[in-house]
């Protein structure tokens, strides 16, 4: 890691650019830039002994400090942008990786995200089972409605979880049942 810390100071003592890159063995282009920013923050010496040069880093440079991670991409709203767009993958990657970037994580690469698009792709029949489960609680729900049809209490019951079952998955009950065949 650069030293900032020692060029901060060498700068002060009123040495050229070309000597400090020479004595921290750093780049000119990265003391030019330590010493810019450090005029911008206003910083003078001497300067804090507890202040390490990770610390100084993150104080000349914010927007660099540490990632936090991987991004995990949103695989599913992505598959629906190429379905409405004809969103090829490669602009699918290109974009997750501006947004990684964007909110300061790291992005996969392109084989791992083609990868994790892949694994995506292969568990739909994982979608499927969840559909049929959906449909098992209509033909249920149709089920304890002329099972229970005499019987008030018991049908305003079912009636109730009808109604809390919709309005968990925002579903209109008139467009699932055939409301008027039940009695309503």
């Amino acid at each position: 890691m650069t030293d900032y810390k020692s060029i901060l100071l060498y700068y002060y003592k009123g040495n050229t650019t070309t000597q400090i890159a020479t004595i921290c063995g750093c780049s000119r282009t990265t003391v030019i830039k330590t010493i810019k920013r450090a005029k911008e923050l206003n910083l003078k010496l001497p300067l804090s002994a507890t202040l390490r040069d990770s610390d100084l880093y993150l104080m000349l440079y914010p927007k660099r400090g540490k990632r936090k991670g991987y991004y995990i991409p949103d695989i599913h709203s992505i598959e629906k942008d190429r379905k409405k767009r004809r969103f090829s993958k490669f602009r699918a990657w290109q974009k997750y990786c501006r947004v990684a970037k964007r909110e300061g994580y790291k992005a996969y690469s392109k084989s791992r995200f083609y990868s994790l698009y892949n694994e995506y792709g292969s568990a739909g029949a994982r979608f499927h089972v969840k559909k049929s489960k959906n449909i098992g609680d209509i033909l249920g729900f149709s089920l304890l409605q002329s099972r229970y049809s005499n019987d008030a209490t018991s049908f305003e019951l079912v009636e109730k979880q009808m109604d809390d079952w919709c309005k968990e998955r925002r579903l209109d009950k008139f467009k699932i049942w055939d409301l008027r065949v039940a009695g309503f």
